[in-house]
Protein backbone atom coordinates (compact mmCIF):
# COMPACT_ATOMS: atom_id res chain seq x y z
CA UNK A 1 0.00 0.00 0.00
CA UNK A 2 2.90 2.44 1.01
CA UNK A 3 4.55 1.03 -2.37
CA UNK A 4 1.32 2.12 -4.49
CA UNK A 5 1.16 5.48 -2.66
CA UNK A 6 4.96 6.87 -3.31
CA UNK A 7 4.67 5.52 -6.31
CA UNK A 8 1.50 7.29 -7.64
CA UNK A 9 2.49 10.47 -5.27
CA UNK A 10 5.50 10.33 -7.79
CA UNK A 11 4.42 10.08 -11.44
CA UNK A 12 1.92 13.00 -10.16
CA UNK A 13 4.58 15.06 -9.55
CA UNK A 14 6.53 14.09 -12.64
CA UNK A 15 3.63 14.35 -15.29
CA UNK A 16 1.38 17.14 -13.24
CA UNK A 17 4.10 19.45 -12.60
CA UNK A 18 5.22 20.88 -16.12
CA UNK A 19 1.02 20.92 -16.72
CA UNK A 20 1.06 23.28 -13.83
CA UNK A 21 4.14 25.18 -14.47
CA UNK A 22 2.24 26.85 -17.81
CA UNK A 23 3.78 28.15 -20.36
CA UNK A 24 7.26 29.41 -20.47
CA UNK A 25 7.96 32.93 -20.33
CA UNK A 26 7.78 35.84 -23.12
CA UNK A 27 8.72 38.80 -21.14
CA UNK A 28 8.94 41.55 -23.89
CA UNK A 29 6.25 39.59 -26.22
CA UNK A 30 8.33 39.14 -29.13
CA UNK A 31 7.57 35.29 -29.78
CA UNK A 32 11.11 34.15 -28.68
CA UNK A 33 10.96 32.72 -24.65
CA UNK A 34 13.19 34.18 -22.20
CA UNK A 35 15.68 31.47 -21.87
CA UNK A 36 16.54 31.14 -25.67
CA UNK A 37 15.81 35.15 -26.24
CA UNK A 38 19.32 37.52 -26.64
CA UNK A 39 17.47 40.51 -25.93
CA UNK A 40 15.04 39.14 -23.02
CA UNK A 41 13.17 42.76 -22.12
CA UNK A 42 13.08 44.35 -25.51
CA UNK A 43 11.24 42.87 -28.30
CA UNK A 44 13.40 41.58 -31.21
CA UNK A 45 11.96 38.84 -32.83
CA UNK A 46 15.18 38.73 -35.70
CA UNK A 47 17.06 38.27 -32.10
CA UNK A 48 19.84 40.33 -34.16
CA UNK A 49 23.53 39.82 -32.67
CA UNK A 50 25.92 41.62 -34.95
CA UNK A 51 28.94 41.26 -33.04
CA UNK A 52 27.82 37.13 -32.33
CA UNK A 53 28.71 37.76 -28.35
CA UNK A 54 24.57 35.73 -27.99
CA UNK A 55 23.52 39.57 -26.80
CA UNK A 56 21.09 41.07 -28.77
CA UNK A 57 21.72 44.37 -30.64
CA UNK A 58 18.77 46.08 -29.04
CA UNK A 59 19.99 46.09 -25.61
CA UNK A 60 24.09 45.31 -25.90
CA UNK A 61 25.87 48.80 -25.99
CA UNK A 62 29.43 47.11 -24.99
CA UNK A 63 30.70 47.47 -28.66
CA UNK A 64 34.36 46.02 -27.49
CA UNK A 65 32.23 42.81 -25.65
CA UNK A 66 34.58 43.73 -22.20
CA UNK A 67 31.43 42.82 -20.37
CA UNK A 68 31.00 46.63 -19.25
CA UNK A 69 30.01 49.97 -21.17
CA UNK A 70 32.25 52.00 -20.74
CA UNK A 71 34.16 54.60 -22.67
CA UNK A 72 35.97 52.69 -25.76
CA UNK A 73 32.16 51.86 -26.42
CA UNK A 74 31.51 55.50 -26.28
CA UNK A 75 34.04 56.60 -28.43
CA UNK A 76 32.62 53.67 -30.88
CA UNK A 77 29.09 54.90 -30.53
CA UNK A 78 30.59 58.79 -30.90
CA UNK A 79 31.85 57.24 -34.74
CA UNK A 80 28.71 55.82 -35.52
CA UNK A 81 27.11 58.75 -34.71
CA UNK A 82 24.46 60.11 -37.85
CA UNK A 83 25.26 56.91 -39.59
CA UNK A 84 23.17 53.38 -40.34
CA UNK A 85 25.90 51.38 -38.20
CA UNK A 86 23.60 48.38 -38.10
CA UNK A 87 24.79 47.42 -34.48
CA UNK A 88 24.76 50.60 -33.02
CA UNK A 89 21.49 51.84 -34.71
CA UNK A 90 19.72 48.88 -33.27
CA UNK A 91 20.56 49.89 -29.62
CA UNK A 92 17.14 50.42 -27.35
CA UNK A 93 15.34 51.31 -30.67
CA UNK A 94 13.95 49.93 -33.43
CA UNK A 95 15.36 48.34 -36.98
CA UNK A 96 15.99 50.64 -40.11
CA UNK A 97 16.95 53.95 -38.58
CA UNK A 98 20.67 56.52 -38.15
CA UNK A 99 22.65 56.42 -34.86
CA UNK A 100 21.65 58.82 -33.26
CA UNK A 101 19.86 60.75 -30.15
CA UNK A 102 17.18 57.89 -29.28
CA UNK A 103 20.10 55.39 -29.39
CA UNK A 104 22.08 57.73 -27.23
CA UNK A 105 20.05 58.41 -24.49
CA UNK A 106 19.97 53.78 -24.18
CA UNK A 107 23.60 54.57 -24.59
CA UNK A 108 23.85 56.69 -21.52
CA UNK A 109 21.57 55.05 -19.24
CA UNK A 110 23.55 51.52 -20.20
CA UNK A 111 26.57 53.87 -19.38
CA UNK A 112 28.91 52.50 -16.39
CA UNK A 113 26.69 48.97 -16.51
CA UNK A 114 26.96 45.16 -17.56
CA UNK A 115 25.00 44.66 -21.46
CA UNK A 116 21.73 42.73 -21.63
CA UNK A 117 19.68 41.10 -19.94
CA UNK A 118 20.48 37.97 -22.48
CA UNK A 119 19.02 34.42 -21.67
CA UNK A 120 21.16 32.94 -23.56
CA UNK A 121 24.35 34.06 -21.79
CA UNK A 122 22.75 33.90 -18.22
CA UNK A 123 25.52 33.81 -16.08
CA UNK A 124 28.21 34.83 -18.10
CA UNK A 125 30.03 38.26 -17.93
CA UNK A 126 29.95 38.63 -21.69
CA UNK A 127 25.72 39.42 -21.60
CA UNK A 128 24.15 38.42 -18.50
Amino acid sequence: MKRTLLAASLALVLWGLPALAGPPSDFDNDGVIDIADNCSEVANAAQDDTDADDCGNYCDADYDNSGLVAFPDFFQFAAAFGTSDEEKCHVGTIPGCLVGFPQYFYFATAFGGIPGPSGTTAGTTACP
